[in-house]
């Protein structure tokens, strides 16, 4: 009797972690992958797009430099970080007659509202870029996506079909970037353990939205240093035929964007300069 009422303790707290980490992944997850961020000071071009939902969530869009040749429309990571941006990488851009229209998510960077799920940042990201097509020269639009956003540009690619995708620092599922976070911890890293991506309310994957959208050229910049979207994650399941991959030596989660700056604005120029199919 002793030593059962430890074991069944045991068991219970075992039960109860597991069945907690399943509820949270069919329930909870989405509402926590994007957090709040303050507008930055830094934020100085004036608002260039609104898109709002019917619950009052909304993205919005400020556009950086004038569009000569067409638009970049510019998906973040899950925290926005958009001051970073404007100093490193959008001035690329810019000085080679590519706008940048950078997406502000709801809640972040002064854009309205708390997001629950993410199929309503899905269906506003591509309203988003709708929007971008009707009001860029010749409709030619190129959408950009980092980290998280690289998932979101790439949903709403497979719906408007813009002149190209570029992905960066990419995971090639919703479900293998938990498992990924998971393992880093060890207090979570038996919830890895879960079949997380029948829990989810939906998998999204890079396979899925590009299986739609095969006329449509894609490109990936992966480091060969990121632990947190890892190189060798993105190649486990094979990536779609239709996605390029360029390795960027030395890249980490939070480099690879500027390592390969130079060759992501050259490919956003070959793709907005290129004939129409």
């Amino acid at each position: 009797m002793k030593i059962r009422t430890p074991l069944l303790t045991i068991a219970a707290f075992v039960l109860f972690y597991f069945v907690a980490g399943a509820c949270f992944f069919r329930f909870g997850v989405e509402s926590l992958v994007l957090p709040h961020v303050a507008l930055s000071a830094q934020t100085t071009a004036p608002l260039f797009l609104r898109i709002g939902g019917d619950d009052g969530n909304a993205i919005l869009v400020r556009r950086y430099g004038t569009p000569k040749v067409g638009c970049v429309v510019f998906f973040p990571g899950q925290h926005g970080n958009i001051s970073a941006y404007i100093r490193n990488l959008f001035p690329a851009f810019v000085a080679h007659g590519i706008a940048v229209l950078a997406v502000a998510y709801p809640g972040q960077n002064g854009a309205p509202g708390t997001p629950h799920h993410l199929h309503e940042i899905m269906v506003l990201a591509t309203q988003t870029a709708e929007a971008a097509q009707a009001t860029c020269p010749g409709h030619r639009i190129v959408l950009y996506g980092r980290s998280l956003g690289s998932m979101v540009a790439a949903y709403a690619a497979a719906k408007t079909h813009p002149a190209g995708l570029i992905l960066d620092s990419a995971a090639r599922s919703f479900s293998s970037a938990i498992r990924l976070r998971l393992n880093a911890r060890w207090y979570l890293a038996p919830l890895a353990l879960l079949p997380v991506p029948r829990l989810l309310a939906h998998d999204y994957s890079l396979a899925e939205a590009l299986s739609s959208m095969r006329d449509v050229p894609a490109v990936v910049f992966q480091g060969t240093a990121d632990r947190e979207t890892p190189l060798s994650d993105l190649r486990a399941a094979g990536m779609p035929g239709n996605l390029k991959l360029v390795v960027v030596s030395g890249g980490t989660h939070s480099t690879t964007d500027l390592l390969a700056r130079d060759r992501t604005m050259q490919t956003a120029l070959t793709m907005l300069r290129a004939p129409r199919t």
